[in-house]
């Protein structure tokens, strides 16, 4: 994944659990980040408006997301610099009156997020946060190899754990097979991945960072793309990775996604949905026997626009996974076989999260305060529900350490 992509994706995680957060590391260290955070939470939000002529229920809507007044108002300035909102004021620009809605696709998003967090950042203790959640995104990690694989300084690693940890990003456990600390993240890993550290006995840790990232490169990586590397030979036969199967004229092929575990029924039923949509559109793309798929991206978006695919005489094994779902119908036009939408809310939040994994190589956890949120915003109104990384997290308090409370003993001192 492209780095600024990846760096705005992490900002949009950290956020929800970043924006309950208080304390005087966070509003000094962590404030950049908390507030381009609520931005790009907003964005995602209202993407798929024109105008806002009501600023009431915006407000209320960013309420429900816990993003407050004064900093929506701060978020809508960050969208307006980046041109994703143009506003319009009452007298002088106090009051808002109107937003003109320009946001763009998700990836863009992410990737102009990520370019403004790496420009304008002056913290690096927001950095170095950004770049551990990038790492435990792919798996857990030691504790000693984060701060020696980022070279961070022990004090501020300190620091930034205490944040991340009251914030809900990451916890610790010990591993179950040297009895070293191990650093997690709850929005990617809920469980304590035995089977990865039984991978990792095998094979070296930049080995398997190597491999994750080539998949996230590549969601639905078929079969012939992936034989050659022992590593994910070895992750398959350990049941590491999400492997699926498809079968039609060119035979059964499999397709490997990166895992995603510690998720709720429903978000596992969706993530499960979008990962076989895909393996249907990978086939088409890798094993056609006749026409292959030239973009899976935009025979996504015409099946979910459109409503249909045109008739083609693979369509009935290669979309049958998709099917049985009940994602597709699958109807015979003569001796070839049209592709049509089931068209309800749910089949398009698992048709958005596709899309999102295929443009950014990422998945996104999913609960419904996105939908309460726009529920206020435009009561009765929601015609395209969208995907976006809103994550439930715990409430909880944590002691902390010596470096934290030093560092906050400096700056009620004003001692930089």
């Amino acid at each position: 994944m492209d780095k600024k992509i990846s760096t705005g994706v992490r900002i949009h995680d950290i956020h929800h659990g970043l924006i309950q957060s208080r304390g005087a590391i966070v509003e000094t260290e962590f404030d950049l980040l908390k507030s381009l955070g609520a931005s790009i939470q907003i964005a995602t939000t209202i993407k798929d408006h024109e105008i806002i002529n009501d600023l009431t229920p915006f407000y209320a809507a960013a309420g429900e997301l816990k993003i407050e007044k004064p900093m929506a108002k701060e978020a809508l300035s960050h969208l307006e610099e980046l041109g994703f909102v143009r506003l319009q004021y009452h007298t002088g620009k106090r009051d808002i009156k109107r937003i003109d809605v320009l946001v763009p696709e998700t990836q863009k998003i992410y990737h102009d997020f990520g370019e403004y967090f790496i420009s304008e950042n002056k913290s690096n203790l927001s950095s170095k946060a950004v770049d551990i959640l990038e790492k435990l995104s792919s798996f857990p990690h030691k504790e000693k190899e984060i701060i020696s694989d980022l070279d961070i300084d022990i004090s501020e690693y300190d620091q930034i754990k205490d944040v991340c940890k009251s914030a809900s990003l990451v916890d610790t456990y010990n591993s179950p097979t040297d009895s070293e600390s191990i650093l997690y993240s709850p929005l990617y890993w809920d469980d304590n991945p035995d089977k990865i550290f039984d991978l990792l006995k095998k094979h070296q840790s930049n080995e398997l960072i190597s491999a994750i990232s080539k998949i996230k490169g590549y969601q639905g990586l078929p079969d012939g793309k992936f034989e050659s590397d022992k590593i994910l030979t070895d992750a398959i036969a350990l049941g590491c990775l999400p492997t699926l199967s498809v079968s039609s004229t060119s035979g059964l092929k499999k397709f490997l996604f990166t895992p995603r575990t510690g998720v709720g029924k429903l978000e596992k039923n969706l993530l499960h949905k979008a990962r076989v949509l895909i393996s249907c559109v990978r086939y088409g793309e890798n094993f056609a026997g006749i026409t292959k798929i030239f973009s899976p991206e935009r025979l996504i978006n015409a099946l979910l626009m459109r409503g249909f695919l045109k008739g083609h005489s693979e369509s009935l094994m290669q979309y049958e996974p998709a099917r049985n779902l009940g994602l597709v119908k699958i109807i015979p036009t003569g001796n070839r076989y049209e592709v049509h939408f089931i068209d309800n809310n749910e089949n398009k939040l698992v048709f958005k999260m596709a899309l999102e994994m295929l443009a950014i190589g990422d998945t996104s956890k999913y609960d419904n305060s996105e939908e309460l949120a726009r529920q206020i915003l435009i009561p009765g109104n929601i015609l395209h529900p969208t995907q976006t990384r809103t994550h439930v997290l715990k409430e909880n308090s944590t002691e902390k350490s010596r470096s934290t409370v030093n560092r906050i003993n400096d700056l009620l001192r004003g001692i930089e």
